[in-house]
């Protein structure tokens, strides 16, 4: 919606840097900007109009005597927070969410935000204590980065922004690019690949004292505390439709166009089928927006255009085209902060730019359900493994057949064999050792992988742990793991555009309600997303609760690759260079030769070395 920037100094604030830290951020708020000084005190904005368009949601906000705020997100529940506080004998200026933010923070202090349903990064100079007080919302929706140097704190929405106020150029953190670069890992923890910058994590505050310049981070939520609750399949089946209906009613209130990313998988559909239902045809007409290829692999017209033969919305289409590419990129890139793991973003990119140019300033989108929903194929071996620890081998060999009937005949990359004998290893050999195991598997083949066994083990070391044998851990190491690089994905892809994403999945008595109910009630009878596929019948189209094919936004990489052998080739040895002091550049090439014309599905590695490479020379990352 909006970017933010905060600097608290010890020496007296350079105004100019500070202009330009605000101001490096304009794509995320076209539509005004301002900035606050204190002394040693700065905050910045600039602000997409959402909700009261009017000037009354200038940021910073000044709320009383003692409170000043920048806000980039939507508190969803602000009409009902409202009349809570107007109760309470609250008066309001404004008919904005931000106003209702502050409101909040001055009546119920730092619990404030276990009231808010909704995505934020927020800073709020508490006068009265003579701190800055931020939040991050729960799931890590909207980014938020800080770093401590040069005898400032600083706090933006985008990690360039930074920058603009240091001395000091950028250095790369060689852990977390390691950690991209060879398992694709990224956003996993507060660290990021650049060293000293961290990102508050979701469920999070942080508080500065002035005075003592000490800084606090403190965690104030964490959905795996949900118990597990077991109300019988039809319950869950009842109360998912009840949540989701809601969550995504709460995401349909804005004062501009909304639309819909639609994939013509079932998250996405069945948003697009549940706002249809919500409107009922009284409101202005909804767009989609989707991404197509002419290569039926990768394509998914069938089914988008099932969905809106139901509702009748306004689609629109587009078609990523391999040759503009690297016209996009280094872009891309630059809006991103950190390289990013596949082309998948490039089609995203491609659908963000017409959303923009159909003046939709709010786009829904379907992400944060495969990971709770075991969505992905990872999730059968956690549920075959799961049968067989528990010795239910009547009860695997049916769901096994019922896994070959559906989802099996669809993987495109991964092979039933894989599958079995992920879940036979998971059954016998420990979590953590599994771990060691992979380390061995990927330093031993030849040609494998372009890395030295020593940067393998250290990747791997600091790899984000998912315990197969406990699925509600394994949903919760997805949600916290795989889930954030997507939300970092999304979000700079739709800012780059102006565009502001809501994520109805990620509504956070939708996420409890979905943790809380058992395994089994998501992946059932070798269909994943069972509770969504029945909770919403008669809402999402048949055609698409029976499908179990998975593609998303994918693009035909691997073809791109094999059939531009010469340039992928080039662009491989430019950025192997590029990051010299960590890669051999040689041993890289002599791989991708061994591959040529062969690269398949998912063979990402190609494509990360490229990305990191562009990336070290767009924002002149030292690796000291």
């Amino acid at each position: 919606m909006c970017g933010i920037a905060g600097c608290i100094s010890k020496r007296q604030i350079n105004r100019k840097k500070f202009d330009r830290m605000v101001d490096i951020v304009e794509h995320r708020g076209p539509d005004d900007r301002g900035v606050y000084f204190d002394g040693c005190v700065a905050l910045g904005h600039r602000r997409l109009s959402i909700i009261d368009l009017s000037m009354d949601g200038h940021q910073p906000f000044v709320y009383g005597q003692d409170y000043i705020g920048v806000f980039n997100g939507e508190i969803y529940n602000y009409i009902e927070l409202r009349e809570l506080l107007i109760k309470e004998g609250v008066q309001f200026k404004s008919q904005t969410d931000t106003e209702v933010l502050i409101a909040s923070y001055a009546r119920w202090g730092e619990a404030c935000v276990s009231r808010f349903n909704g995505m934020w990064a927020f800073l709020i100079y508490d006068k009265k204590k003579n701190i800055i007080f931020g939040s991050r919302d729960r799931f890590g929706v909207k980014p938020f980065y800080y770093t401590k140097q040069e005898g400032m704190l600083l706090i933006a929405s985008e990690i360039k922004q930074l920058f603009e106020m240091l001395e000091q150029p950028p250095r790369a953190n060689e852990e977390c690019l390691l950690q991209y670069l060879i398992r694709g890992n990224r956003d996993y923890s507060e660290e990021t690949m650049f060293r000293d910058v961290f990102q508050l994590v979701g469920g999070h505050n942080i508080i500065f004292d002035i005075q003592t310049a000490s800084c606090k981070v403190k965690k104030y939520y964490d959905f795996e505390d949900v118990k597990e609750t077991d109300i019988g399949y039809k319950g869950a089946c009842g109360n998912f439709r009840d949540k989701f209906i809601n969550a995504v009613g709460l995401r349909l209130r804005s004062d501009v166009p909304l639309g819909c990313s639609l994939s013509g998988g079932l998250d996405s559909s069945a948003i697009v089928c549940a706002a249809d239902g919500i409107y009922e045809h009284d409101r202005e007409k909804m767009h989609t927006v989707s991404s197509c290829f002419d290569d039926a692999r990768y394509d998914e017209r069938e089914y988008i255009e099932e969905v809106i033969k139901q509702t009748h919305v306004e689609s629109h289409n587009v078609f990523p085209q391999e040759q503009d590419l690297f016209q996009e990129l280094d872009k891309m890139i630059w809006h991103m902060d950190e390289p990013f793991g596949s082309t998948t973003c490039f089609a995203a990119w491609n659908v963000n730019r017409c959303v923009k140019d159909h003046g939709i300033k709010v786009l829904l989108s379907g992400q944060g359900s495969d990971e709770q929903l075991a969505g992905y194929t990872p999730f059968y071996v956690v549920k075959f493994t799961a049968l067989l620890a528990q010795g239910k081998y009547k009860e695997f060999w049916s769901e096994w057949k019922k896994y070959k009937e559906t989802r099996a005949c669809t993987e495109l990359h991964v092979s039933m064999g894989d599958v079995f004998k992920s879940s036979i290893a998971s059954l016998v050999v420990s979590d953590r050792k599994r771990w060691l195991i992979k380390s061995i598997f990927y330093a031993i083949p030849k040609n494998r992988i372009p890395y030295s066994g020593k940067q393998i083990r250290r990747a791997l070391k600091n790899e984000p742990f998912c315990p197969v044998k406990d699925p509600r851990g394994y949903i919760a190491a997805h949600m916290k793991g795989e889930l954030q690089t997507l939300l970092h994905n999304e979000d700079r892809q739709t800012m780059a555009f102006s565009v502001e994403e809501r994520l109805p999945f990620l509504d956070y008595e939708l996420v409890e309600a979905i943790y809380a109910m058992p395994f089994d009630y998501k992946l059932r009878d070798g269909v994943t997303k069972a509770v969504l596929r029945d909770g919403l019948d008669g809402i999402l189209p048949d055609k698409i609760k029976n499908r179990y094919s998975k593609l998303g936004y994918v693009t035909p990489e691997d073809q791109w690759i094999n059939h531009n052998y010469e340039k992928y080739r080039q662009e491989l040895e430019q950025a192997a260079q590029t990051l010299s002091k960590i890669l051999d550049a040689d041993k890289v090439i002599q791989w991708f030769d061994s591959r040529k014309g062969n690269i398949r599905r998912g063979d990402f590695i190609i494509w990360r070395i490229i990305c990191a490479g562009h990336w070290a020379r767009i924002f002149h990352v030292s690796f000291d």
